[in-house]
């Protein structure tokens, strides 16, 4: 004769777990925990329809997604904004640095026609000509900022195009979506 705690032993080791391709009666045969009865807002309706729209806490999770894809578009766009501007003030330094040169050898000339110094007017034209040589590093900043302002702009719009009809489809779709862990999974 067999104790109560042997058969519960034995039935529990026969219990087949419930998988995705087993039956509701399958699984209650094989002595597991029954399926939600029909009508639950588990299962599809009867007439053959959409499923009902089920929210859980997971909309929590879309929200999060919505806020963190609209975030990543403006900092991007605000990335884009700052280069432009920083390649405007690159530029506009580099006029003023140029106009400082002129002056400078401007400077220059009508000192020596005043009888300054060669040494004096020699190295106030030698002053404009470092600043002259400063703007070839100044031009290539400004140009590398506007072309990284172009590259912010782009990938904001790639990021967009690539997720987008994504987002959209996770805000305005009438199913939850799975949860974070069942992906982290795959």
């Amino acid at each position: 004769m067999s104790t109560a705690a042997e058969e519960t032993a034995e039935r529990v080791g026969n219990v087949v777990e419930p998988t995705s391709v087993q039956s509701g009666a399958e699984v209650e045969a094989s002595g597991g925990p029954g399926l939600p009865a029909p009508g639950d807002g588990t299962d599809a309706p009867a007439d053959g329809g959409d499923l009902p729209v089920l929210r859980s806490g997971r909309i929590v999770d879309v929200i999060a997604d919505a806020v963190t894809f609209t975030l990543v578009i403006a900092r991007l766009a605000i990335a884009a904004v700052a280069m432009r501007m920083l390649s405007q003030a690159v530029k506009g330094a580099y006029s003023y640095v140029e106009g400082c040169a002129k002056q400078v050898d401007h400077l220059a000339d009508v000192a020596a026609t005043l009888a300054v110094d060669d040494a004096v007017t020699s190295a106030h034209h030698d002053a404009a000509g470092v600043m002259r040589e400063s703007l070839a590093l100044a031009d290539a900043l400004a140009e590398e900022a506007a072309e990284m302002s172009t590259e912010f702009d782009n990938a904001a719009r790639d990021h967009e195009s690539d997720y987008g009809t994504v987002n959209e489809a996770m805000q305005s779709g009438p199913y939850d979506v799975a949860e974070r862990e069942w992906y982290s999974h795959r």
